[in-house]
């Protein structure tokens, strides 16, 4: 009832209004039925101020009071959101492709070149030869790694899922990184709700998942910060935040940072696919992963993923801060 007697302009995003009054005008010069914007993109405004992808289809009505327009306007956000994923699966299965090609063809050479390599550092004798072949070695060695990374991804197994104590999980991560959290100026808050449910998820691809986010944070604060996890139900799901106070990411990088091969660390320290990883497990998961950033002032990712069906809970909880006194 709120729209009544207002203005058709208050549902369009305020870019597109003075087109908007072109067209219709246009359209009212030549009424006929059709879809509206051919093949540009179009959009509603939602009461909260959100923009969503809609089609609007224009059918023309004579009236006692001269030509009007009846427009249906449809929310399309989820099929786009849908078509979007699609893409990026055909994106995901030729890269798998590629990736198996380039594990023979690349992984059989570096493996004779490394064996070479240290073969001749055991018996080098000048400094200089010792250096050059250590070089080598330890860019072999990345190569490897990014292979493997790669391989691992583009052939990533179907979940096993089960009822997982996600807490648990949480709290066995973070173990593993004590002694590097140790020697840092990192602290670590963790909160966990008590009579948390489990969640219905592969328990090693979950360790994959936070050891992931947690990495990603660290590394996102080299001189130092707090690093908060925080593991809540919310509704049907249980949800964790990982959030730093490192230098945070501009917009571009926001826009990129799931993409496979996109990395801000400096040259030869990231694959890149790390954070795909993580998106890609989760979705499977039939959860969702979302980031808030903005530079100097951190990140946060926030995981949802469903409630095991049997609505198992968990032993309540209460983690102490890990961390530098």
């Amino acid at each position: 009832g709120e729209l009544l007697g207002q203005s058709v302009e208050m549902l369009i995003p305020g870019p597109f209004r003075s087109d908007h009054r072109q067209h219709r005008a246009g359209f009212m010069k030549v009424p006929q039925a059709r879809s509206m914007g051919g093949q540009r993109e179009l959009f509603g405004l939602r009461k909260d101020g959100s923009e969503f992808a809609v089609e609007i289809g224009l059918t023309p009505i004579q009236t006692a009071k001269g030509m009007g327009v009846v427009a249906s306007v449809v929310d399309i956000s989820e099929r786009k959101r849908l078509e979007m994923q699609l893409r990026r699966a055909e994106r995901l299965a030729e890269l798998g492709t590629v990736a198996s090609g380039m594990a023979h063809e690349i992984g059989t050479p570096m493996n004779v070149i490394l064996g070479r390599a240290e073969y001749l550092l055991q018996r080098a004798t000048d400094d200089g030869m010792k250096k050059g072949l250590t070089t080598i070695i330890t860019q072999v060695e990345r190569i490897t790694k990014v292979m493997n990374q790669l391989l691992a991804f583009a052939r990533r197994r179907t979940p096993e899922r089960r009822a997982v104590d996600f807490a648990k999980i949480v709290e066995d991560s973070l173990e593993l990184f004590q002694e590097r959290i140790a020697h840092s100026h990192i602290t670590v808050d963790t909160t966990i709700e008590s009579s948390l449910p489990f969640v219905h998820a592969d328990q090693d691809q979950l360790i994959q998942v936070v050891i992931n986010l947690v990495m990603n944070s660290l590394h996102a604060m080299p001189e130092g910060g707090r690093l908060r996890l925080g593991l809540a139900r919310e509704g049907e799901y249980v949800r964790l935040e990982v959030a730093d106070t490192g230098h945070g990411m501009p917009e571009e990088t926001r826009a990129k940072v799931f993409d496979p091969f996109f990395t801000t660390k400096d040259f030869g320290k990231g694959t890149g696919l790390g954070l795909t990883v993580v998106k890609g497990i989760i979705e499977e998961h039939g959860g969702t992963i979302t980031l808030e950033s903005a530079v100097e002032k951190g990140t946060t990712f926030t995981i949802r993923l469903p409630i095991d069906p049997a609505q198992t809970a968990g032993t309540s909880r209460s983690a102490p801060s890990i961390g530098p006194s």
